[in-house]
Formats: C-alpha cells, sequence, structure tokens
C-alpha cells in the first residue's frame, strides 16, 4: 500500500484505524473561476485553528494517491488529540515531526496562491461526526451546523452591532449554545429552530464554484465558528508551555 506520509512510514490504513473509521475528504481548490475570490474565502476561515503535521525538515505531512503519486495533499487536523494520535505513529516509527498549530485561511490562501493544483485532506472531529450523522445519516466530511427556523425556513443570524451574518458552527453543541443565549428571554422560540448539517468541503468548493448572485450573496455574509472545545485545548497547551520547568 501507498504510504500517506512518504517517508514517515506511516499507511493510509493505519491513520484510518487512528482517527476512528472516520471518511475522509479531499477537497480540490482548482477552479477555473472564483465566484468569492480566494482572499474572500481565506478571510473567513482565518479564525478556525487547525493542526498539522511537520516533519524534521518544517515539511507539512502530505497524503499520497494511491493511483498516481504525484497528487498530494497537505493533511488537516481539526482537532488536536487526532493530530496528537498520527504524531505518535509517526514518531514510532523512528521519524523526527512535530505539531504545528495555524489558521486555516492561511493554508486555504497558501494553496490558492499556488494555483490550487493540490488538494486538502480533511481529518474531521469525530464527536461531531456523530453528530453530523444523527441529523444527516448518509453525512461524510467535516460538519458545519447551522440554525434555521422551520418556520419560516430561514436562517437565524448572527448580529453584531451593524453587522449580520449567517452563523455555522464547526460544534453542534456551540450552535445550541448560541440558540439558548438568542432566545434566553423566550424559551418557546428555541422550540422552531432546526439544525441543518452541510460539510465544509462542499462549501468551499460552492464558494469558489458558484455563479448565483444571490447565493454568492449568501456565501458574503457567511461566519464560520470554531469548535469552544479546540479553542480551550489550545489555551492549554500554551499554558503548560508558559510554565517555567522545574
Amino acid at each position: 500500500m501507498r504510504k500517506l506520509f512518504p517517508g514517515m512510514g506511516v499507511s493510509l490504513s493505519v491513520v484510518r484505524a487512528v482517527a476512528g473509521g472516520l471518511a475522509l475528504s479531499l477537497v480540490g481548490m482548482a477552479q477555473q473561476a472564483w465566484a468569492l475570490t480566494a482572499e474572500q474565502i481565506a478571510s473567513k476561515l482565518t479564525q478556525i485553528p487547525v493542526f498539522m503535521i511537520l516533519d524534521a525538515q518544517g515539511e507539512r505531512l502530505k497524503a499520497v494517491s494511491e493511483t498516481d503519486a504525484n497528487v498530494q495533499a497537505p493533511v488537516v487536523f481539526l482537532d488536536g488529540p487526532t493530530a496528537a494520535a498520527v504524531l505518535n505513529q509517526v514518531e514510532a516509527n523512528g521519524q523526527d515531526a512535530q505539531i504545528e498549530v495555524v489558521d486555516l485561511g492561511s493554508v486555504y490562501r497558501e494553496m490558492a496562491d499556488s494555483n490550487g493544483v493540490a488538494p486538502l485532506l480533511y481529518f474531521p472531529i469525530r464527536s461531531e461526526v456523530t453528530a453530523a450523522v444523527a441529523i444527516q445519516p448518509e453525512f461524510q466530511g467535516v460538519p458545519l451546523f447551522v440554525p434555521r427556523r422551520a418556520n419560516s425556513n430561514s436562517y437565524l443570524p448572527f448580529v453584531q452591532g451593524d453587522e449580520v451574518s449567517l452563523p455555522m458552527f464547526f460544534s453542534r453543541e456551540d450552535l445550541q449554545t448560541y440558540v439558548n443565549w438568542v432566545f434566553e428571554d423566550n424559551p418557546a422560540g428555541a422550540q422552531d429552530i432546526e439544525v441543518e448539517v452541510m460539510s465544509l468541503e462542499w462549501l468551499l468548493a460552492a464558494m469558489a464554484d458558484s455563479d448565483d448572485t444571490t447565493t454568492n450573496n449568501q456565501f458574503n455574509q457567511v461566519r464560520l465558528f470554531p469548535s469552544s472545545d479546540v479553542l480551550e485545548f489550545i489555551e492549554t497547551i500554551r499554558q503548560r508551555q508558559d510554565q517555567p520547568s522545574r
């Protein structure tokens, strides 16, 4: 079997086992024309932290196509524990590596600047995939949860000052926290909210490819909210690193 990480000695089957059998998705960024520009899309991703594994030379680990060795995809982990599990597999094979935390916007921008010829391989958060499958049994990919009003079939907006946006959450629990906050003074109103799930992969592809003005206007209003659990995980790691050694 072709290796997932050339030179790292980690096969695709091993990483699938570490990921718990999650369905992994490749997203190609090559497009003939941008409905939203690469910079517009990247700007929506800058608040989303992701984890990538660097080898001893500082190169990001890539997946390699089993049918075409020239097709390689940087591997993006949506949560730290999964990245750490894969890192352990890499180190168990005698390779030096480390985890890098970077915003997804930077990764997207970098890929688009290189003519978008390389895709990305996403490892979603297992618990969020479970939540997504409960809503949409055939779901695959990195889930985004969107609150929608059932009666009017309209999305529940996020309002901050004069700015109105369409919120999409990487965490099902964070979405519920938001809904509870919106309807704090009217709990019955929360009963009208349904949760729609879509994949990050689909959203990015649609943003880059849509030629419909109305749809593009909606895409411009999208605001992505990172998982609060992931943010807390990163903060915990940083606090540990800042502590003086004894």
